[in-house]
């Protein structure tokens, strides 16, 4: 729930718009209804005018994104045709410090809650968090079908037993290359390559014209797993000539690579892992299923046993193999199957190349995991890039292992990692063979968007879209509204809105410190016992503690007072005037005064 009023913001909301209450009136009326605090109005407020704007022609095609723009993740695509809505993607993004505390993101999905009973169904393009991890925190505000392909189905049934899903999320299963009728959208799934198995572009069709939405996809002509893109049926798009926009991936356009293969990086793997005498650890993302297989591979010809660490791997090593998937791999092996076998026989495969601070390679750099200890001359192989934002995590880690003699290999030092999205001349030939009248780019920051959609253009593009509010696809292809567009930050089993007062006194603590006075008083506010000040982040107890008695003489000064209030008050401004001598910034301030 977010804070405390999630599950009655459709109700709520709709009564009052069925009510007829007004921008001018509708944060009083709010708050009288539901007793509701300042924070929550604005919220409520913000769902108040998306559901009175859209007062849209049912007949126009309609491109409206709720996330995947403007940040890497978070992709939540919506289209509207005839009054009916569809749905592509449900995405999880990572927060960064702006949100301590929380790790993922989720898109606020209200817009189209409010009108569920239109929305047809969920089409999933692959089976990446980014792109379907929200399913389990989201679907229950939605409440319909989810259309994917076998491999995406497999992950997705996994997902619902942590949440109590199970058995009640309707995933239907889509063959590879196939198509749905989703009247009045018709939707095809057509195969492209990635780093997992059955990534898909959707092609939503309608009577006045067809949106290719790309999803995350490369041209590789060499995958270690799963089919090549299927170049014919997108080259057939193209020269049916009705094709008005594609909504296409932005994630590498800023890369000066050459496209690359992910069966060209097996040699190079190969010869690292050979010419490493002692133990090889590899990270990477738990999803990457090509790369799974292409390390898992160069091992066994190696000779040496591969041992998973991480729940995720093995997670997804199952759905790949109920999925018909890594069926001639080697035999996957815990840490307590191998712990008789000589270290220089043994490869780990391991979650957290990004830093993330309980996974393995976290525990590996910091000498924390139950089963293995690295040891001068082991190797470890980051087989993956670095997410903005990631760098300080990721550098730490490096520095750990290099201090205990590791050797660190990273992507900018070997070629152990090939990119599953797009770089320009992947761009420019799938322009070519689609011939989209215009482009919406997306996936990607604004630096990303911005350089693809000029991109576009140079590749014959007639049109290019940087965007954040609804657009028109059909022929004119222009800006027809905008509503406002939020996420939220799970926090435990809570979403908490990014301007919560949770998160904004999170904040203060950790970038000021805060501190704590405790005064025992009877019922006429005389002190029963000396205050206690306790100032974490601020003052060191030993260090600082002139300063502190300095602290509990105004506190108890204070006390001269009769108003608790007037107390408190004296308090807090006293604790300022002697933190602003000390300090430049304005901790936490809280003052108990308890009655016996």
């Amino acid at each position: 729930m977010v804070e405390n009023t999630k599950e009655n913001l459709s109700e709520v909301t709709n009564i009052l718009v069925d009510a007829g209450y007004t921008e001018e009136n509708f944060a009083t009326q709010i708050k009288a209804a539901i007793g509701a605090t300042a924070e929550t109005e604005v919220l409520l407020f913000s769902h108040f005018n998306n559901l009175k704007l859209m007062n849209i022609n049912k007949n126009e095609f309609l491109f409206l994104p709720l996330g995947g723009v403007g940040r890497i993740g978070m992709n939540v695509s919506l289209y509207h045709y005839q009054g009916k809505w569809i749905m592509i993607d449900l995405g999880i993004g990572f927060a960064d410090e702006t949100m301590p505390g929380v790790e993922l993101l989720i898109a606020d999905v209200n817009f189209i809650a409010q009108r569920k009973k239109d929305l047809l169904g969920i089409i999933i393009t692959h089976a990446h968090e980014d792109h379907c991890g929200a399913v389990p925190y989201l679907w229950e505000e939605l409440q319909c079908p989810i259309y994917t392909t076998k491999f995406t189905v497999n992950f997705l049934k996994e997902k619902p037993k942590e949440f109590r899903l199970e058995g009640m999320v309707p995933v239907k299963e889509v063959d590879i290359n196939g198509r749905i009728n989703l009247d009045p959208f018709t939707v095809e799934f057509i195969n492209v390559t990635h780093s997992i198995p059955e990534a898909h572009s959707i092609l939503v069709s309608t009577n006045v014209g067809s949106a290719l939405h790309t999803g995350d996809w490369k041209f590789d002509p060499k995958p270690v797993v799963g089919l090549t893109s299927n170049i014919s049926r997108l080259k057939e798009v193209g020269d049916k000539g009705d094709l008005l926009v594609a909504i296409c991936d932005s994630t590498n356009i800023l890369s000066k690579h050459n496209p690359e293969s992910e069966g060209e990086i097996y040699n190079n793997i190969y010869n690292i892992i050979r010419r490493s005498k002692k133990l090889v650890a590899v990270s990477l993302f738990a999803s990457n299923v090509a790369r799974i297989e292409t390390i898992s591979q160069a091992a066994k010809a190696l000779g040496r046993k591969v041992v998973l660490l991480g729940r995720s791997l093995w997670r997804i090593v199952k759905v790949a193999q109920d999925s018909g998937y890594l069926t001639d791999s080697v035999e996957f092996c815990e840490a307590k199957d191998v712990a008789d076998l000589p270290r220089e026989k043994l490869l780990l495969i391991c979650t957290g190349c990004q830093g993330e601070p309980m996974a393995a390679t976290s525990k590996l750099a910091n000498k924390s995991h139950h089963a293995f200890k690295m040891q001068q001359g082991d190797t470890v192989i980051f087989s993956s890039k670095i997410i903005p934002g990631n760098e300080t995590r990721a550098h730490s880690m490096f520095n750990a292992f290099i201090e205990m003699g590791v050797e660190v290999i990273i992507d900018k030092m070997e070629h152990v990692h090939a990119s599953g999205h797009p770089v320009k001349a992947e761009l420019k030939e799938m322009y070519s063979l689609i011939k989209p009248r215009m482009s919406i780019p997306v996936h990607g920051e604004y630096i990303h968007t911005h350089a693809h959609a000029k991109f576009a253009k140079e590749c014959g593009v007639g049109k290019a879209i940087m965007i954040a509010p609804v657009i028109s696809l059909i022929w004119k292809a222009e800006k027809v509204d905008s509503i406002d567009v939020d996420y939220f930050g799970v926090d435990g089993m809570l979403l908490r809105y990014p301007e919560s007062s949770v998160i904004k006194m999170r904040k203060r603590m950790r970038d000021a410190g805060a501190v704590v006075v405790t005064a025992i008083v009877n019922k006429k506010n005389k002190l029963l016992a000396k205050p206690k000040v306790f100032a974490p982040g601020v003052f060191e107890a030993s260090e600082d503690a002139a300063i502190i008695q300095r602290i509990i003489k105004t506190v108890e000064s204070a006390f001269s007072l009769q108003s608790t209030k007037k107390i408190r008050n004296k308090i807090e401004s006293s604790i300022f005037s002697i933190l602003k001598e000390y300090l430049l910034k304005r901790p936490i301030i809280e003052v108990q005064i308890e009655q016996v």
